[in-house]
């Protein structure tokens, strides 16, 4: 049994990396080009594109692995069933979930292999490039957060901070606007030139302040050189917040940052929770598509490779025709998220299932 194993582990590999090699490769290139365009644009380096183009890879490499997957799975059985190997394989006592099996357990172990990468490499690689992309174009200076909001809520009430510029290296912000919240009124504004993180007393001080209390219709303004700002979040938390793009935090991230932004309305937390599921069901496509896969690799019939092809992407299309479906119907609020996140998976599933389970029969 063990050879059997290995034989179909190795008629099904050999496609599954021309596959990862072939997606992903059409993938970066078409990344490729837009970079170049942005180097003459900018007059760029090649060194900065390729530095820009390697940031990009990761994310490319988990979209196009689901994608190889089902091509490997495809290609590779539907050589040995071509050739009637695998009908050898049954006349001499393997059973048909036998030959199925390491094709299975290798689309779950590709599966959590994307999803480790998906959860470790890609959120960085996609910060890096962001940072890298906005120091190159000149929008944003390195490190630096420009026009950052941030909703606090804490013992006293809710607070609305805004900063012209955030560093995150420095735990500073620059030209600070902070208003205080009580029952929906606006009870004091404070304006600072800057506003610190101080490690010793665990809180954040603004410096050169302005503070506004307001009393019915009075107001009283007070100059204050060094002040307790009141916000509660750390700045691990402050950066944290300060990112706002799914994919550039981990699932983790994502969650901690639903949980923890009070300002998201409904509509925008429905949305981020379809894209922190679809985090895990994108990576189990792998496992999807080759469940999809198997039973139609197994069907008794000859098939060439570039049958192989065009079904592939018949069903990559589908795919995604689905999620997008999907992700429209949980975002509307129609489907919980984790339904719209997996809903294509779901569907793939029991047809696969359906499909191996009759064949086998």
């Amino acid at each position: 049994m063990r050879i059997v194993t290995r034989y179909i582990l190795r008629e099904l590999l050999g496609p599954f990396f021309f596959g990862l090699f072939l997606f992903g490769g059409i993938l970066v290139g078409n990344i490729f080009v837009s970079l170049t365009q942005l180097a003459q644009s900018y007059g760029l380096p090649f060194s900065t594109v390729l530095r820009l183009l390697v940031y990009q890879i990761p994310e490319n490499l988990a979209y196009g692995t689901p994608m190889a997957m089902l091509l490997g799975t495809l290609i590779g059985l539907g050589k040995m069933t071509g050739y009637s190997e695998t009908i050898a394989m049954q006349a001499g006592g393997v059973s048909y979930f036998r030959i199925a099996m390491p094709v299975l357990l290798t689309g779950l172990i590709v599966s959590g292999t994307t999803l480790v990468l998906n959860e470790n490499v890609v959120p960085v690689a996609n910060r890096a490039y962001r940072e890298e992309r906005a120091v190159v174009t000149g929008a944003v200076p390195r490190g630096v957060i420009r026009h950052h909001f941030l909703a606090d809520t804490g013992s006293t009430g809710k607070r609305l901070l805004y900063a012209e510029e955030y560093y995150p290296a420095e735990e500073r912000m620059v030209n600070v606007l902070i208003q205080e919240l009580e029952k929906g009124s606006v009870v004091r504004t404070i304006q600072s030139q800057e506003l610190f993180w101080s490690e010793a007393d665990y809180g954040w001080f603004f410096r050169e302040g302005q503070i506004y209390q307001y009393d019915g219709e009075k107001v009283f303004p007070v100059r204050v050189a060094k002040g307790f700002s009141g916000l509660t979040r750390t700045p691990g938390e402050v950066a944290q917040l300060a990112r706002q793009k799914p994919t550039e935090m981990s699932w983790s991230e994502l969650q901690w940052y639903i949980q923890n932004n009070p300002q998201l309305s409904e509509g925008e937390i429905r949305n981020l929770q379809v894209q922190l599921h679809l985090k895990i069901a994108v990576p189990f496509a792998c496992f999807f598509f080759a469940l999809l896969g198997t039973p139609l690799a197994l069907q008794p019939q000859r098939r060439t490779s570039s049958a192989g092809f065009g079904l592939s992407f018949l069903f990559v299309f589908i795919y995604y025709l689905l999620m997008g479906v999907g992700s429209v119907l949980g975002r509307a609020g129609t489907i919980p998220p984790a339904l719209g996140a997996w809903f294509q998976n779901i569907l793939f599933g029991l047809f696969g299932g359906w499909q191996l389970i009759r064949k086998a029969r």
